[in-house]
């Protein structure tokens, strides 16, 4: 017979084998552990200074659209579960259920700049190539731009057709674009 090849256990050092057997794999595992905690560690504090960045830039952001939506004069949309009160306008013109002739839109024109306003008078010259026409009054001309209304079969039957009678014009009334002291209305409702 041959002899073997593992040395002969006693049975009195089994008990001490076993339980040496668990606590070097214990201890071989610690440093391991120990140096992905640490990497856990540093990764979790970069990932909270990451959001505090992230919520700095969005607090930031937050601040240049209310300054933007103050500027434009209008609110912006509340936070769920808040209601934030209107900020007070600026006076516009009265309200009236009749609409304004070209007269007196062209006489009172700074009281009306940037208000949507109603103006009914007789048609002047239509320009096809600016989808708009002239409404006019002895006192000068309104152009009406008419690019902007919902039905594009009306803006092409208003280019086409001759208009006989006083159209009525709803919409923004601005400065023109291309200077001097004509006005401009953006049609949003046509009536003939």
């Amino acid at each position: 017979m041959t002899p073997s090849l593992m040395p002969r256990i006693r049975i009195g050092e089994l008990p001490v084998i076993l339980l040496l057997i668990p606590l070097l794999m214990m201890l071989s595992g610690c440093p391991a552990e120990s140096r992905s905690d640490d990497r856990l560690r540093q990764d979790l504090e970069a990932l909270k200074k990451e959001v505090a960045a992230l919520k700095d830039q969005v607090n930031k952001l937050e601040a240049a659209q209310k300054l933007i939506l103050a500027q434009l004069g209008t609110e912006s949309p509340p936070a769920a579960g808040t209601a934030a009160p209107a900020p007070p306008g600026p006076a516009g013109p009265p309200l009236s259920s009749e609409p304004l002739s070209v007269s007196q839109l062209i006489k009172e024109k700074d009281r009306y700049l940037g208000f949507r306003i109603a103006v009914k008078g007789p048609v002047g010259p239509v320009l096809v190539h600016h989808k708009s026409l002239m409404l006019k009054a002895p006192e000068g001309m309104v152009e009406v731009l008419l690019g902007k209304l919902p039905d594009q079969q009306m803006v092409e039957r208003v280019m086409a057709a001759a208009i006989a009678g006083p159209i009525t014009v709803t919409g923004m009334v601005r400065q023109s674009a291309r200077g001097g002291t004509q006005l401009q209305i953006t049609a949003e409702e046509l009536e003939f």
